[in-house]
């Protein structure tokens, strides 16, 4: 692909993350103007929510090495919540325009670098992404002690019906999150690299 022509792709890949970074960041002061802001619920600290940012790294810095550990996070993780979604309001409140924008965005940003620049998998970056993630979840941990929180959901599984309803209960469903995360982050890595053969 022509640089220039890549560059500009790279661009505005990195204006979507902005635009998606910001409106994660603006469900703060609303929620502060509206009076129901909760320290335990509205900081981005869930995956999904704070994605967009490390996507802005990605595109910025043109780092490949952090779009291979995320990229496990997005395919698995998001394309989950897309699924069996979380969101409390129904269109067209704010917040629910805010969840179905990032998560089905963050599919594309996490997409079109292998689909259109070539940028590949390797089984490191399995290993790369599931201790990420680890050390993610360590940081979060007395964070959600300290607001009573839940971000990441290691603290309990999310309210309604989703996948972890099927999962044993806090904190054995941890564990089989562990063991699920490796066996599909190797199953999403043999697929794309199947396909990008055949491509």
């Amino acid at each position: 692909m022509n640089p220039k022509k890549q560059d500009y792709q790279r661009k505005v890949l990195f204006a979507v993350a902005v635009i998606l970074s910001l409106s994660q960041l603006l469900k703060i002061p609303l929620n502060i103007i509206a009076g129901s802001f909760d320290p335990a619920h509205d900081i981005p600290l869930h995956m999904c929510n704070f994605l967009p940012m490390v996507m802005m790294w990605v595109y910025y810095k043109k780092s490949q090495k952090v779009w291979a550990a995320i990229f496990f996070w997005v395919i698995i993780g998001v394309s989950q919540a897309n699924l069996t979604p979380s969101v409390e309001f129904s269109l067209f409140h704010y917040d629910a325009i805010r969840y179905w924008l990032v998560h089905l965005m963050l599919v594309i940003l996490a997409l079109y670098p292998a689909m259109k620049w070539g940028w590949g998998l390797t089984l490191k970056d399995v290993r790369n992404s599931v201790l990420a993630l680890n050390v993610v979840a360590a940081i979060l941990y007395p964070i959600n002690l300290a607001l009573n929180s839940n971000y990441l959901y290691i603290m309990a599984k999310p309210p309604g019906t989703t996948f972890f309803s099927i999962l044993p209960e806090w904190p054995i469903y941890i564990l089989y999150l562990e063991g699920i995360l490796v066996i599909w982050a190797l199953f999403v890595w043999a697929v794309f690299n199947r396909i990008k053969k055949k491509g």
